[in-house]
């Protein structure tokens, strides 16, 4: 400890001016690299929660390759202020590891697999069986053996036997590695390595053990039948029907499976996972592909005579006072997949359950494929499962030959489309009024998935098709079947000229908030590819063109990422990542341990690579590369300028601690001074009560501003400068602004760099002022990308004098626009200082005109308005 401190304080050797100005110009390459790396990594950080709150969905591979390009730059951080401290600093290297490996920790979490059994009957689930069989089953167990209704005897293998097999069968890096690259825009490469790998699954052998299970389990169903038996193998994945995703249609499902088969099937069942639109859903969802554990339900074939689904309540309208029931004769599987006709019923949601609407398919159209007491029946069931489960739910039934009602399946019914209010009669009829003089090309149908979107028809018929399928399309297709729900992702709208509201490519098209328009006989003549319409799915109606006034009013789409399992990571990961805990430089909480996410190791190592260029003349025992205090009166704050290379006169007092303006001659940092003295600031705006709460809040939170410390919130400012170049590091408050700009005779080395982030306000009106800061900056030519409450603006291969006229607005804005976030939301505020901020600006661009004899390239007399 003594050695360090006697080399700490041991003066340096006397070096020559060569050697001096060797070593400036070493660091401040380090200090620079340091700089680049902190810009990068500070967009990064917000790149990332914009991605969070953004609502558009990402994968592991974003987050994946952000945040390893994140760290990377924060390393670099790291490196160069070691560098420039000669070694001091080095026990970052800890802080970061530490945080690094928490961030690891979460992003590499397994999903849990509750229990051990390969195997559980129908009598051994019910709920709390989820993590082990899957929503699917778990729910058809509930409603067995706690509400006590009939479904098919069975047994589930549950998601704990899916893990085994995929050990077992040691296919699991292949696929991986299959996946990792995998582009699932690129829809010919998706459907490649789709069937590749379900190939991989269905030629891996499964475990004797398991194989055994599943035979004595089919055989033991056989035996209660009394004779041999069909049955069908159901996905049942973890988090398959659950409120986050119902994954409808999305996985495989075999009927009539001779049970001697089921081995094989099951394979076939648990490849399905990787199944095209599987893939896609999991991604637009949020979900790992690790996340999905496939368990799979047996269950005995039901001889039906009629089947279908039920709403508890109709997906687009909670507040409905009617069950709505989908009714076909046989297999119920031709309904979800849109294929054939049916009955639909509205029947009232009280005792008795009266039959209020009835609507027959156009075969049967003088009887129903159930009978009136059948329909109340089914009511009344329907009820009964959404007051156990406590929600609305969407349920699958069939009545066998007996008469006898089963239920084989009740998922809830997820919301959509967020808030959106369903549309009534009367909405509907004002959107068809508001267009009476333009006729619709398509009328009618039924609405499967409310909204409006707008494109360029495309018609798909096979899966060649869907491979030149464009972005933004609208998808015409004959039969809604659930393989197209790999482009739902893809397309503005779907019209089809079949199914219903309960097909499972109707439920995809509600979850990602797709417009669409069913049971439109005819559509796929009527309509041209290519041809651009407008689906008004709500109102019923397709148009010719684009309605922009219809596209304007209608509902935004859903967040499909919120509480997904992808979202939660990240939203986990960003705890140790954002959140800035050090924020005053002079508090005795300023120092690597107190370190405890990246951006407070960024934080650190920006102040003190500050600090190491500033105390580099005392370092080096050179006054005149020493960082001297700018003589300046009736301005915020100090200012501190540090010589690089050529930014002073010639013949200005290199003894003196201070240096006047008069003795700067670097160009770029007299137009930024030039804008940051053309107009007195007058002070902070006057702040509310809100305001100041704000204010108090931000600091109460931030256990670093002790009021018995001194602090630099509001301290030093750096310059670093030569004649050709300028580097300004402002902390004005709670905000923080990088300007960096080089003038030169050549376009390609001449260009302005502008950063800003932070405020004492909350982060909405943070947010407020970026976008209004940003719009001035965009007005007077800057290319501005706003993520959060941080801006970052650039200007490039423009000639001096263009920039010069930019960084004497870019001045006054640093100055004038402090503090502004405290008032974004006071009445009136905004307008007033944007006509103040025009006026000012005007004055300013105009005094240079005449100033310079309007010599160089002319400018608008202010920025547009």
């Amino acid at each position: 400890m003594f050695t360090f401190l006697a080399n700490l304080f041991r003066p340096r050797p006397k070096l020559g001016p060569e050697v001096i100005q060797s070593a400036l110009r070493e660091h401040f390459r380090n200090f620079r690299a340091l700089l680049t790396a902190n810009n990068n990594a500070l967009e990064l950080m917000s790149a990332v929660e914009e991605m969070l709150h953004s609502g558009k969905p990402f994968g592991m591979a974003f987050v994946r390759g952000d945040l390893t390009a994140l760290t990377v730059n924060v390393y670099k951080m790291m490196h160069s202020l070691v560098a420039l401290s000669d070694g001091r600093y080095k026990d970052l290297h800890e802080r970061f590891k530490i945080i690094t490996d928490q961030i690891e920790a979460i992003l590499s979490r397994q999903p849990e697999v509750s229990g051990t059994a390969l195997v559980l009957t129908m009598d051994e689930i019910d709920s709390s069986a989820v993590d082990q069989v899957g929503s699917k089953m778990a729910n058809l167990g509930e409603i067995r053996n706690r509400i006590g209704l009939s479904v098919p005897d069975g047994f589930a293998v549950t998601a704990a036997a899916a893990r085994y097999f995929m050990e077992s069968s040691q296919v699991q890096d292949e696929i991986n590695r299959r996946l990792k690259t995998l582009d699932i825009d690129n829809l010919e490469a998706l459907y490649k390595v789709s069937s590749d790998i379900q190939d991989l699954i269905r030629a891996a052998p499964l475990p004797d053990d398991l194989e055994t299970l599943i035979r004595e389990h089919c055989a033991r169903l056989a035996h209660d039948a009394g004779g041999p038996i069909a049955v069908s193998l159901r996905s049942s994945a973890l988090g398959e029907d659950s409120v986050h995703g119902s994954f409808a249609g999305q996985y495989r499902t075999r009927l009539g499976v001779d049970a001697t088969d089921a081995p094989a099937i099951y394979k076939d069942i648990v490849a399905g996972k990787y199944q095209s639109q599987a893939i896609v859903y999991r991604q637009q969802r949020g979900y790992r592909h690790m996340d999905v554990l496939m368990g799979v339900g047996c269950l005995v074939m039901v001889d039906a005579v009629a089947s279908g689904v039920s709403y508890s309540s109709p997906p687009d309208n909670p507040r409905s006072p009617w069950v709505v029931i989908h009714a076909a004769p046989g297999l119920g599987d031709q309904i979800v997949e849109g294929s054939t006709p049916y009955d639909l019923l509205h029947v009232s949601r009280e005792s008795p359950h009266d039959i209020v609407q009835v609507r027959l398919a156009n075969s049967r159209a003088d009887h129903g494929c159930l009978s009136d007491r059948q329909v109340r029946e089914l009511a009344l069931l329907s009820m009964r499962i959404e007051n156990h489960f406590g929600s609305p739910q969407d349920i699958e039934w069939a009545v066998d030959r007996s008469g006898h009602m089963v239920i084989l399946q009740a998922r809830p019914i997820g919301s959509a489309v967020g808030q959106m209010t369903v549309p009534t009669g009367d909405d509907e009829r004002e959107s068809t009024d508001r267009f009476a003089e333009q006729a619709p090309v398509l009328l009618g149908g039924v609405t499967a998935s409310h909204g409006v979107g707008a494109g360029e028809v495309f018609k798909v018929s096979c899966k060649q098709d869907i491979l030149h399928f464009p972005k933004g399309a609208v998808l015409v297709v004959e039969t809604p079947y659930p393989e197209w729900a790999v482009l739902i992702n893809r397309a503005s709208a779907v019209v089809s000229e079949s199914g219903q509201s309960a097909t499972h490519l109707a439920t995809v098209a509600r979850e990602f908030g797709v417009p669409a328009l069913f049971d439109l006989p005819g559509a796929v003549a009527l309509l041209d590819n290519g041809q651009i319409v407008t689906v008004d799915a709500t109102a019923r109606r397709v148009y010719e063109g684009r309605i922009e006034a219809l596209l304007d009013a209608a509902p935004h789409r859903p967040n499909l990422m919120e509480g997904s399992p992808i979202h939660k990571l990240l939203k986990e990961a960003l705890v140790h990542i954002t959140p800035l805990n050090l924020t005053a430089p002079d508090s005795p909480f300023f120092k690597p341990a107190s370190c405890r996410t990246l951006h407070d190791i960024t934080r650190f190592c920006h102040e003190k690579a500050l600090a190491e260029m500033f105390n580099f003349g005392r370092r080096y025992g050179s006054r005149d590369k020493s960082a001297k205090q700018l003589y300046v009166v009736a301005m915020p704050s100090q200012w501190w300028v540090i010589n690089l290379e050529d930014g002073f006169r010639e013949g200005a007092d290199m003894s003196s601690p201070f240096i006047r303006i008069e003795d700067i001659v670097s160009a770029p940092m007299l137009a930024i001074w030039k804008g940051m003295t053309a107009v007195p600031w007058q002070g902070p705006p006057p702040v509310s009560l809100r305001g100041l709460g704000a204010i108090i809040a931000q600091s109460a939170m931030n256990p670093q501003l002790d009021p018995a410390v001194r602090s630099s919130m509001s301290g030093r400012n750096y310059f670093l400068l030569s004649r050709n170049y300028c580097n300004l590091s402002v902390r004005l408050g709670y905000h923080f602004a990088l300007a960096e700009a080089s003038f030169s005779e050549l376009l390609s080395e001449s260009y302005v760099n502008f950063q800003f982030q932070g405020g004492a306000a909350d982060e909405r009106r943070r947010r407020r002022r970026v976008r209004l800061l940003g719009e001035m900056l965009r007005e007077i030519g800057f290319r501005v990308d706003i993520k959060g409450d941080s801006l970052t603006a650039r200007i490039e291969k423009r000639p001096v004098p263009y920039l010069k006229e930019r960084l004497v607005v870019l001045g006054y804005l640093l100055i004038h626009t402090r503090q502004v976030d405290m008032v974004m939301d006071e009445e009136g505020f905004i307008d007033k200082f944007l006509s103040k901020v025009r006026a000012d600006i005007r004055t300013i661009l105009e005094d240079m005109v005449a100033d310079s004899g309007a010599e160089h390239e002319t400018t608008p007399k202010h920025p547009a308005g």
